[in-house]
Parts: C-alpha cells; structure tokens; sequence
C-alpha cells in the first residue's frame, strides 16, 4: 500500500454512497484495499507481504463497522518476516463494543474469526466487489464472471442461501425419518416372529396338557 507511518482516520459514517476521486496513483483504491484486507484479507496484493510499503517492516489496519446499532472493530496486521528464509507474521482481531470498551470475540485462530467476520457481515470478499464496490476499469466485473459465479454472488446478495439451508435441514429430516422407519420396520418383524413363536409354543402347550390328562386317566 502506499501509505505509511500514522494516517488519518477516513470516516464514512452517514455516508450511503461514496465516491473517491484523485489523481491516479494517489491511493483511490489503497484506501478500499485497506478496508478490504482487515476484513476477509483480501486486496489487489498478489502476495501477504505486498500490502506492506516498500519502506516499511509491517502494516496494520484498524477498521470500525457497525452492523444495525452494534459497533465492531477489526485489526489485522502484517509484518515482514526477520530472515530472509523466514514466514511473515500475521495477526487479527474481532472486537466489540459493549458500551465501556472494545472486548475481543476473536476465534482461536485467524481463520475462525474471518468467518465469524464474515458471518456477521453476511458478506464475503467476492460479494463485496461484485455489488457493494465499484473499481475503475471494473465495471463490468460482475458481468464478466461465469454463470455459476455470477449466480452465488446473486444469492449471497439476496440471502437466497437461507433456501440451501432450509433443503439440507429437509434432506437431513428425511434421512432421520427413513432411518427411524427402518428401525420400527425391523421391530415390527421382530414382533411378528415372536408372535409366531408364541403360537407355536400354545399349540404345544396344549398339546402337552392333554398327553398329560390321558395319562392321569390311564394311572387311575
């Protein structure tokens, strides 16, 4: 990104749309990039440490968003690996605003607390610059997807997943009931032989009772 040392905070509270206007190579799309990347880690960056100025060590982004009333904060940051044969460090954070300060409801690890970002926004980042973000020379991006693409973009704009959701729990549903039906199925059989069983065991009870008269009457 192009930005370093301490800048400004950008607000866009009260702001429904928002046009950001300059001269090329003026950080237009740095700005959306930064806000981008504290969200779901994504941005323009082909790699992780690309987001880092070419003077800097690190980056850090804090961004505010509020979903309705609630207020949350997201803080990701990159660092530059110490050795050259070394991995970059990567670091984020969720917290929300309860009223005294920010606590943290981050996951356990990084990739747990993008989904819960995620989860929360209802939003994730192809969503996002296919609807939300209009980027120059990219106005046709959602046009040029492939149909399949297009169509989860589409569905995750207008909730349509709820209706997946609803077939898997109908699916699942189905899939208790078969195999309750199979276990009653197998009960009744179970019944039915005892059943049989019990028949033959009277027959020969009876059986048994009358051998049993006959030779009483043969003993007297």
């Amino acid at each position: 990104m192009p930005y370093r040392g301490d800048m400004p905070s950008f607000s866009f509270e009260g702001i429904q749309t928002a046009c950001i206007c300059g001269d090329n190579g003026n950080g237009k799309s740095a700005i959306v990039d930064a806000m981008t990347w504290a969200l779901w880690g994504e941005s323009r960056a082909k790699s992780p440490d690309d987001v880092i100025h070419i003077w800097e060590t690190e980056a850090s982004v804090e961004f505010d968003f509020r979903i309705e009333d609630q207020l949350y904060r997201v803080k990701r940051r990159r660092a530059r690996p110490k050795k050259a044969t070394g991995a970059g460090q990567s670091s984020l954070d969720l917290m929300i605003y309860d009223g005294e300060g920010f606590k943290t409801i981050s996951g356990n690890t990084m990739p747990e607390t993008e989904n819960i970002i995620k989860n929360k926004l209802n939003m994730d980042y192809d969503t996002f610059i296919n609807s939300a973000y209009l980027r120059q020379g990219h106005a046709d991006q959602f046009t040029r997807q492939q149909p399949a693409k297009r169509k989860a973009v589409l569905s995750n704009i207008l909730g349509l997943d709820i209706y997946d959701k609803l077939e898997e729990k109908a699916r699942e549903k189905t899939r208790m009931n078969q195999a309750e039906r199979t276990v009653l199925e197998s009960s009744i059989r179970d019944i039915e032989i005892e059943l049989e069983s019990k028949s033959e065991l009277e027959k020969k009870f009876e059986l048994a009772k009358q051998n049993l008269a006959v030779i009483d009457i043969e003993v007297k």
